[in-house]
């Protein structure tokens, strides 16, 4: 299977270090730990060739990241950021090309993003330059448009100069939450399976047997499922597999509908 080719870019680095909050915060570091955790997540699905503008504290120039990603026939640029404004303003909010339909995926990602981190969604935004109209202002987005990339987004995924926005980006397991959200909404977008769910019975030789293989949730389930799991309405068996296919019982019937029926909504 041809696999989907995306470049992650993780803003500022190197040289440029000069994006801080006021309790220890740096962009450059906080946005490299968010896309590597990225890379990592979209690897795993086995779906993704992932290349990275930097996977340290590297220079490199805002046009290059776009050209690069260009260069490497990637389908999407990921680039993440964190924002700065009046140190009160809070919030997500994804930039998208002017020349690009993307704002579908773009709002999705802010909502996601902000619902996950609790935080307002500020929504998808454009920036047009006033030197070059009908050209984007972000030199990257713009040099990866021109380049030839279909679909471009620019994640502020919070303020680091806002006290509150900053103690969650301290956080590494918010970190990661961010990068687990932005991977959900990328492999949702291209109809690829998240988390993967692997086998629990490992196979014999160069096979597995079909009866004891797990089989994988599809995709427009796989968000339902997770739901009537979490509830406590429906559950794996003993062996840690769902049997999406399975035809249900009577007797699941009536336990699912004792169980939904006795939730307090």
């Amino acid at each position: 299977m041809k696999k989907i080719k995306i470049t992650l870019d993780a803003g500022h680095g190197g040289k440029d270090r000069y994006n801080k909050g006021q309790n220890g915060y740096i962009e450059a570091d906080g946005v490299l730990d968010i896309t590597l955790k990225l890379r990592d997540k979209l690897l795993s699905t086995g779906a993704f060739d992932v290349h990275l503008t930097r996977d340290k504290d590297t220079t490199v120039g805002i046009r290059a990241r776009g050209e690069m990603a260009a260069k490497n026939g990637s389908d999407m640029l990921i680039s993440n950021h964190t924002n700065a404004n009046d140190k009160k303003t809070r919030g997500t909010e994804v930039f998208r090309s002017v020349d690009l339909q993307d704002y579908g995926i773009a709002g999705i990602m802010s909502n996601a993003i902000a619902k996950a981190l609790n935080i307002p969604n500020r929504g998808t935004k454009l920036r047009e330059s006033k030197n070059y109209p009908g050209e984007d202002y972000y030199g990257i987005i713009d040099a990866a448009q021109d380049s030839g990339v279909k679909h471009i987004l620019l994640i502020e995924s919070a303020f680091h100069n806002n006290l509150k926005d900053e103690a969650i980006l301290n956080q590494e397991s918010k970190r990661d939450l961010i990068a687990e959200t932005q991977c959900e909404v990328i492999c949702d977008f291209y109809d690829v399976i998240y988390p993967v769910v692997k086998p629990v019975t490992e196979p014999v030789g160069d096979t597995i047997d079909e009866v004891t293989a797990p089989k994988l949730i599809a995709t427009w389930a796989q968000l339902s499922v997770n739901k009537m799991i979490d509830e406590g309405i429906m559950s794996y068996n003993s062996n840690g597999d769902f049997r999406p296919e399975d035809f249900i019982t009577r007797q699941e019937f009536a336990v699912a509908i004792d169980r939904l029926m006795s939730k307090e909504w």
